[in-house]
């Protein structure tokens, strides 16, 4: 089975109606309506069966600036229940690594898949994920 990789183009915290602080990774998945529809699948069928896997990957030289130490981490979210769908969210360090701290820090991650300086007004759903802090860290460098 192939998985769409969706590039994070921004990061942030976000703060549910308990005061909790979620990091938060936003992708752009506009024309992919089997993922920004996930988040609402679960809010009606309940949380299923989500599962994460990570992996660490050196960027191609040719597309890094020379003397640069860029890295991809790849993080694919493997869902079964309540559908089955995949997809893989491309993370880019140094850059990304305040969030996955975070994540690694709090157990979870929200994927914003909509604009998040209209979610005050529009209130949309966005898939939160639990995330295995041990197998996060074992993968990111020191």
């Amino acid at each position: 089975m192939s998985a769409s990789v969706f590039a994070v183009v921004d990061t942030g915290t976000t703060i549910d109606a308990d005061g909790a602080h979620w990091p938060t990774a936003v992708i752009d998945a506009d024309g992919h309506p089997e993922i920004t529809d996930l988040a609402r699948v679960h809010a009606i069928e309940g949380i299923g069966d989500i599962a994460t896997e990570a992996a660490l990957l050196d960027l191609d030289e040719s597309s890094i600036v020379p003397g640069s130490a860029e890295q991809l981490l790849a993080l694919a979210v493997i869902i079964h229940v309540p559908v089955s769908q995949s997809f893989v969210v491309a993370f880019v360090l140094p850059a990304h690594r305040d969030v996955l701290d975070a994540a690694m820090r709090e157990g979870h991650l929200v994927i914003a898949t909509t604009d998040p300086d209209r979610a005050t007004d529009d209130r949309p759903l966005w898939l939160a994920i639990d995330i295995d802090p041990v197998s996060l860290a074992d993968v990111l460098p020191h």
